[in-house]
C-alpha cells in the first residue's frame, strides 16, 4: 500500500490475518508503524469525542470496542513481526544470507541490533572456533609476576617452535597446540586448568600434559621429562 494512503481498521485486520498465516515476514507497506500509530490515534480520538457527548450511547460503546480491538491487533501484528525478525537476526548472526526487503526501516534497525548482539554473545562463548586453550597458573614465585613477553622468552617455551601463545586475562597465557609429553612431578602443585581437565598434581605423579605447560614445569624444576618407549 502506498505510504500516502491512510490505513483503515480493515487494513489492520487484513495485515494481522496475513501475518499469522505466514512463517515468513509478510510484505507490508514501508510506513507500517507510522500508519498503525496514526490509525490508533484516529480511533482513540473518535472514541473520546463520542464519549464526551454521550458515554452511554450505543455509538460510544461500539467505538470503545473498536478501540480495544484495534489495540489488540496492533500488539499482535507487532509481536508476530518481532518474533520473525528475531529469528532472522539469529540466523544472520550465524552466517545466513537473509532477504531483508520486507523489513520496515524500524525493523531493519532492530534486525541489525540482534545480529550484532548475537555475534558478540556467540563469539564470547565460542571464542576462537577450533582452539582449546588452557591457563598456566602461578606455579612458583619465579613465574608469579612474569609478563607474557617474559614467558615467551622462557626456555621452556622457546624450545618448542611453532607454539603460539595468546595473552589471557590476568597476564596468563594459553597455547593452541595439542602436542603432549609425559612428565613426573617433583613437588606438590596448585590446581592447573587444562583444555580437557583440571590437574591436581602431587609429588611423584606421572602425567601427560600439553607440551608448553609441561616444559614450564620442567624448566622451573617442578617436573622431569619421562622418555616413554613403545
Amino acid at each position: 500500500m502506498p505510504p500516502d494512503i491512510e490505513m483503515t481498521f480493515e487494513d489492520l485486520s487484513s495485515a494481522y490475518r496475513i501475518e499469522i498465516k505466514s512463517q515468513m515476514l509478510a510484505d507490508v507497506r514501508k510506513d507500517l508503524y507510522q500508519a498503525i500509530r496514526k490509525l490508533q490515534s484516529s480511533i482513540q480520538d473518535d472514541y473520546e469525542r463520542e464519549y464526551s457527548k454521550d458515554p452511554d450511547s450505543i455509538i460510544c460503546e461500539g467505538l470503545n470496542e473498536r478501540r480495544k480491538k484495534a489495540n489488540q491487533l496492533i500488539e499482535k501484528v507487532t509481536d508476530l513481526r518481532m518474533e520473525k525478525v528475531v529469528i532472522m537476526g539469529l540466523r544472520g548472526s550465524m552466517g545466513a544470507n537473509n532477504v531483508l526487503d520486507k523489513l520496515t526501516a524500524e525493523e531493519r534497525g532492530y534486525y541489525d541490533d540482534i545480529v550484532n548482539t548475537s555475534k558478540k554473545h556467540r563469539n564470547a562463548v565460542l571464542k576462537e572456533k577450533g582452539k582449546k586453550n588452557y591457563v598456566i597458573p602461578d606455579i612458583s614465585p619465579e613465574t608469579k609476576n612474569m609478563t607474557s613477553e617474559q614467558i615467551r622468552n622462557d626456555p621452556a617455551v622457546t624450545e618448542n617452535e611453532g607454539v603460539e601463545l595468546i595473552e589471557l586475562p590476568g597476564g596468563n597465557v594459553a597455547e593452541e597446540k595439542e602436542e603432549r609429553i609425559m612428565i613426573r612431578i617433583l613437588v606438590d602443585l596448585p590446581r592447573i586448568a587444562g583444555p580437557d581437565c583440571d590437574y591436581d598434581l602431587k609429588k611423584e605423579d606421572v602425567v601427560s600434559m600439553p607440551v608448553t605447560l609441561a616444559n614450564v614445569l620442567i624448566n622451573h624444576e617442578k617436573a622431569v621429562l619421562l622418555n616413554v618407549t613403545p
